[in-house]
């Protein structure tokens, strides 16, 4: 009913050979192998894929306060001593 492996044990090189060239040649086995490289390829991408981090939006820096202005008697000081 069923070929038993003892059946082909016989097979010759050149015969096994052009078995083999036979079942790789077939359309249904090529679209299935592209298929399986394009899904190993995706998941692949998909699970080496990393984000790139978030830029940090510039905003408006906050000002520095104004120097605190110099007391009357450092200014009277410093401009009686430009004088001598």
């Amino acid at each position: 009913m069923y070929a038993c492996l003892s059946d082909n044990i016989n097979m010759k090189f050149k015969e096994f050979f052009a078995l083999v060239l036979n079942i790789l040649k077939d359309w249904r086995v090529i679209v299935t192998l592209v298929a399986m490289l394009f899904v190993m390829w995706a998941a692949n991408a998909i699970l080496k894929y990393k984000k790139k981090p978030r830029k940090a939006k510039k905003g408006k820096a906050p000002k520095e306060a104004a120097p605190a202005p110099k007391p009357a008697e450092e200014k009277k000081e410093e401009s009686s001593g430009e004088g001598e």
